[in-house]
């Protein structure tokens, strides 16, 4: 993926605080359209809505399939292909820890501007071999 993942603030702490396993953990990627605010903590469709769970999204996000080793989380490509009504617009990926006790928050990509599938198009979150979801240094 060629757009760098910003951490959430509490990110650090919580790494620290052993809140994310990133190994074993359902880690999952969210679409939206409201824009992150770095010092949230948690995930809530209160604060970042997504499109409504239909035409093939899931609405609190799909599993990234992540494996963390040495520094480094990756994650299995997300494919998400429209069906009749669309999906979208969304700006922005959440990347939350869903098996933490509040859903809390890791990063997020911004896409630049509003995105919008119709019917049969495709959008793929494509984590980088190399890069990966992110990297801990």
């Amino acid at each position: 993926m060629a757009i760098a993942l910003t951490k959430y603030t509490c990110f650090k702490t919580d790494i620290g605080l052993a809140v994310h396993n990133l190994n074993t953990a359902t880690i999952k990627a969210a679409l939206t359209n409201t824009a992150p605010n770095i010092a949230d903590t948690v995930f809530s469709t209160g604060v970042y809505p997504a499109p409504a769970a239909a035409n093939n999204y899931t609405a609190l996000g799909h599993d990234t399939t992540n494996v963390y080793s040495a520094g480094k989380m990756t994650g299995t490509d997300i494919t998400i292909t429209a069906t009749a009504g669309g999906i979208g617009p969304f700006r922005y990926i959440i990347i939350y820890n869903d098996d933490a006790a509040s859903d809390q928050l890791i990063g997020y990509y911004d896409y630049g501007s509003a995105i919008t599938l119709a019917d049969t198009e495709t959008f793929v979150i494509d984590f980088d071999a190399g890069a990966g979801i992110l990297t801990i240094t």
